[in-house]
């Protein structure tokens, strides 16, 4: 499956443990995330969850630990969806099955295992039409429901939707900045004809929050899904996002935003060029290697283009 910009820039953002506990402590219910220590959240590898998703796409899993002191732990599951699943609930309930699988296989003396806490981001053009417990897909009305009670399978997700939010809901919430205008342009990346002017607009705005070091590589990120997602040139887009971000910056040892900007725009530049060698000497260029160009470091890209000379096949052009 080949990833989309939401997916990079949902793990961009969400992968981050400290991001990741900003959007829990505003979803879960208050007697939910009273029963959590929320820093920090512990990333767990979360591709095995499931087989058809790969490393860039993949759910984001994390372990907390419970505020009960006795040393156990909780595991979150963030999943995010731009369209409707009608399957989201057995998914998920596929989704757990597997997490409690690979933890028992890792913990085989333990008896019993950790619960698990499910977020739903969806940031589709519509609300959310499923509902959000499992025994919606049961298909049972009312009275069969209530006589098989507790004897029935069930568990509800969280649900944050941000169809059902506007632009100023979003940004009045208790986060980041970095958090809060990532998720403005998830919302309105299908439907704003010139993003980059609503992102370039927002930022002066929070320009007396200082950037914390794990904001680089969400800016990064963010900076690239307004470039594949938005209509206009690329040199107008990061025109405009580094000048709204220029004033912003912690210290002399943390790059501007504007500058983080500008390095990303020589990383698009090129990732592009190395394709283009590719394509000359070896035809045309699968999604594999496509996806490979994408997360490969500036380093790494030199070293690639010095190699696409005299490699005698695209596979050692990726050899050390």
């Amino acid at each position: 499956m080949t990833p989309t910009p939401h997916d990079a820039l949902v793990r961009a953002i969400f992968g981050q443990p400290s991001c990741a506990a900003e959007e829990l402590r505003v979803v879960l219910p208050p007697e939910v995330a009273g029963e959590l220590r929320l820093d920090p959240l512990a990333p767990v590898d979360g591709a095995f969850i499931d087989a058809a998703l790969d490393e860039s796409n993949a759910d984001l899993l994390f372990t907390v630990a419970l505020r009960c002191d006795d040393g156990r732990r909780a595991y979150v599951l963030l999943e995010h969806q731009s369209t409707h699943d009608e399957r989201m609930a057995w998914r998920l309930l596929e989704y757990q099955m597997r997490i409690w699988e690979r933890h028992r296989a890792d913990h085989p003396h333990d008896a019993v295992v950790p619960p698990i806490l499910v977020e739903l981001l969806h940031h589709g053009p519509r609300p959310w039409p499923a509902a959000t417990r499992f025994d919606a897909v049961l298909g049972l009305d009312a009275p069969v429901r209530s006589a098989f009670g507790a004897r029935l399978l069930d568990f509800e997700y969280v649900l944050d939707d941000l169809a059902t939010q506007d632009d100023a809901a979003l940004l009045a919430r208790d986060r980041s900045a970095v958090v809060k205008v990532a998720l403005l342009a998830l919302r309105n990346s299908r439907s704003h004809p010139r993003l980059h002017e609503l992102i370039a607009a927002e930022f002066p705005r929070h320009r007396a929050e200082p950037l914390a070091p794990a904001a680089e590589p969400a800016l990064q990120r963010l900076a690239r899904h307004v470039l594949e997602t938005d209509e206009a040139s690329p040199v107008v887009i990061r025109t405009a996002l580094a000048a709204a971000l220029r004033p912003e910056t912690r210290s002399p040892a943390m790059p501007t935003a504007a500058n983080v900007l500008r390095a990303e725009g020589r990383l698009e530049a090129r990732r592009e060029d190395l394709i283009e060698l590719l394509r000359a000497r070896f035809g045309a260029v699968d999604e594999a290697t496509r996806a490979r160009i994408e997360v490969a470091d500036e380093e790494t890209l030199k070293a690639c283009m010095r190699r696409v000379i005299v490699a005698p096949t695209l596979a050692a052009v990726f050899e050390a």
